[in-house]
């Protein structure tokens, strides 16, 4: 417990301005101070020194007395005192201009209390302090109006309105000054201190404000650094201690309020440590691993001091798993690695090792290959290799999605920039893949007000959110991918070269099934588990011979197929199937423009060039792929298309990533479309 020492000139104990006094000290303190009342006088009389904490003197002029009877006159505070709020209320009722006889014990104290009322803004009254001398002369008799602290006794009985404003308060700046001194600092005492504060009339906002701040922002530090789970250091440039957190003293045994330099506190062995390391280091402490982030903290080009900053091992791992926990919850993960990727082929080999190099970069890669050969398991290969494996991957699939819906997922959208909008708007794919990888499937399908856009993004990197008028800044890796032959969609004018440059910086090519067949049967094992012993040499020899045409997705859809009915679909039985698919296409292919005299035709043809045994083609696709044939069609008359073939049995639609399949029907229809002879 902390001594305070309240030194007056005389006082008595029953004196109520120093049972005041005391209230308000205990009120504030509590348990933490022991309070002493003394005065001038007695110390004079017994000629002794004075011993305690901190010295609170009443008066200045009580100062240059002290001297003889304190020994540390750093531990003196002047007793400044503050009016309550709740007396000051009745005084507004005085007219404006009116003399106000002012009342108090001293004139000392009279005219502290008249200063103080002007600072608080009674300068519409005219405050006359009272001197006790002069009132027998009459000279207050014409005075109406007496403002008093608590000393109505002092207050001449001709005054008609007296108004008593309470005793003074000991002020907000003695008592911060006290709290400093003896070095207290709890969360009661502050929460106190602004109770006296908010019961005071402060004349001085802006100091008011700034405990108010600086205490805020002390919580801030607490909440931040002081809680936080990494240990902190705050030294200057030679190594002395400023500041140290929780965490800190517990790995190091720092005590409280210890300053000086880090050597008192720290071997030297581990300072050694500390000095030599720069930047991010690994370092050694008490046996386990401790990563060390050491920071220069500079006044414009002037070496300050550092922050030391350091996080065991054990503790970047349990962040690293939680901020993985998150990322899975969001479905912003990548679960695929390059092991993921089971395959035999030379050309598969070459692929991933061309990848593994190709992920140390930040470069944009353009993945390329026909539609089910993987390229988005290689993208989140890719970014699990990378620098950014800890950061989000967030995919999507550009011809999936409307011009308008896919811009709004991109780039974002603030409150009310369109019907149906989010209440409070909502962060586009960039700026969630912040620091991480954004995946860009079917980059070919979209469409040209998307790719101005897009390019100005990998060319800025910049975002902004429609219906915003403010530019986010986005740190991310693209990894965009297609199964269409953009140079020919840049000679046609339906791709913008300069974002195909843009996104061609590093293209990887994954050859289809089959041209690399030593996969398949790895794959088949793989998709097949246990079931795949059941198969024969022979069924397995046909089966490396099949074109497989909707690659490894086929293959896998295939696999489903035979583990839920024990066979594979019919076709896959044909002794000429290996060739059956490419005939049919190249067929078919001959009577787009000749034989089919209707646009249902087109679009059945379409429909069956995209249908596989369990998905098919969705209407994106198909108006994008009627666009490249130079049909430009709208999205409602290819629904009523859709719809008419549906009902005539020739298609099934499905929704989702199943979207249209042709049905026996279909396909005899097109066998007797292609059977006629073309007209010209």
């Amino acid at each position: 417990m902390k001594t305070v020492c309240v030194i007056y000139r005389d006082f008595s104990p029953d004196s109520p301005a120093v049972a005041h006094n005391y209230e308000t000290l205990k009120e504030i303190f509590g348990d933490y101070i022991q309070i002493r009342n003394c005065s001038l006088k007695d110390l004079q009389e017994k000629k002794t020194v004075l011993e305690g904490d901190a010295y609170l003197v009443s008066r200045e002029t009580l100062l240059a007395p002290l001297r003889d009877y304190i020994s540390d006159f750093k531990k003196i505070i002047l007793m400044e005192r503050s009016i309550l709020k709740q007396g000051l209320s009745h005084m507004m009722d005085i007219p404006s201009g009116s003399d106000v006889l002012v009342v108090n014990d001293a004139p000392v104290s009279t005219m502290s209390t008249v200063y103080e009322l002007y600072e608080l803004g009674f300068n519409h009254l005219n405050l006359i302090p009272m001197d006790p001398d002069k009132e027998p002369s009459g000279i207050y008799r014409n005075i109406r109006y007496a403002v008093t602290t608590n000393e109505p006794d002092w207050v001449p009985p001709y005054i008609e309105t007296v108004i008593d404003i309470q005793y003074r308060v000991i002020s907000f700046s003695t008592m911060l000054k006290l709290v400093d001194l003896l070095q207290l600092d709890t969360n009661l005492l502050h929460f106190k201190l602004i109770q006296h504060l908010n019961s005071i009339a402060q004349p001085n906002l802006g100091f008011h404000n700034n405990y108010l701040y600086n205490y805020l922002k002390s919580q801030m530090l607490d909440l931040v650094i002081a809680d936080s789970e990494s240990a902190i250091l705050v030294v200057d440039y030679d190594y002395n201690l400023v500041y140290f957190n929780e965490k800190a003293n517990l790995l190091f045994n720092i005590k409280k309020y210890s300053s000086g330099p880090l050597a008192n506190c720290i071997s030297e062995d581990i300072i050694e440590l500390l000095r030599g390391s720069d930047d991010s280091t690994l370092i050694d402490l008490f046996g386990e691993p401790f990563l060390l982030q050491k920071t220069p903290l500079k006044l414009m080009d002037q070496l300050m001091g550092y922050c030391l900053t350091l996080q065991s091992e054990t503790n970047l791992r349990q962040i690293e798993s939680e901020l993985t926990t998150q990322l899975r919850k969001k479905g912003m993960y990548a679960p695929h690695h390059f092991q993921d990727i089971v395959h035999q082929s030379p050309a598969m080999s070459a692929c991933i090792s061309m990848a593994k190099q190709i992920a140390a970069t930040d470069y944009t890669i353009l993945i390329r290959g026909e539609s089910g050969v993987g390229k988005e398991l290689m993208a989140q290969s890719i970014h699990n290799y990378s620098s950014r494996k800890n950061a989000a991957f967030v995919a999507i699939n550009c011809a999936a999605l409307p011009e308008s819906l896919l811009e709004s997922q991109l780039f974002g959208y603030e409150e009310g920039a369109f019907t149906g909008a989010h209440k409070k708007g909502r962060a586009g794919l960039f700026e969630q893949a912040h620091l991480g990888t954004l995946f860009l499937d079917e980059i070919g399908d979209i469409s040209p007000n998307l790719q101005s856009q897009l390019l100005r993004v990998l060319q800025e990197k910049q975002v902004m959110r429609i219906g915003s008028d403010q530019i986010i800044n986005v740190d991310v890796r693209i990894i965009a991918a297609t199964n269409r032959n953009l140079e020919e969609r840049v000679r046609q004018g339906l791709f913008r070269e300069d974002l195909f440059y843009r996104l061609n910086v590093i293209p990887i090519e994954i050859l289809p099934l089959r041209q690399r067949r030593e996969d398949i049967l790895p794959l088949l094992e793989l998709f097949l588990g246990k079931k795949y012993d059941e198969l024969s040499e022979s069924r397995k020899v046909q089966l490396t011979k099949y074109n497989w045409p909707g690659n490894v997705r086929q293959l896998e859809n295939i696999a489903t197929y035979y583990k839920t009915l024990g066979s594979f679909p019919a076709y896959l039985l044909e002794s000429d199937f290996s060739d059956h698919r490419s005939h049919a296409s190249s067929m078919h292919s001959k009577f787009v423009a000749s034989s089919f005299s209707s646009l249902s035709d087109q679009v059945l043809n379409l429909i069956y060039e995209g249908s596989e045994p369990f998905h098919g083609i969705g209407r994106t696709v198909l108006l994008q792929q009627l666009r490249d044939m130079g049909i430009r069609m709208s999205e409602g008359n290819l629904r009523q298309i859709l719809s008419d073939l549906e009902s005539r049995g020739l298609i099934t639609i499905s929704r989702g990533r199943s979207g249209c399949r042709i049905t026996s029907a279909g396909l005899a229809a097109l066998n007797a479309l292609s059977s006629q002879t073309p007209t010209i």
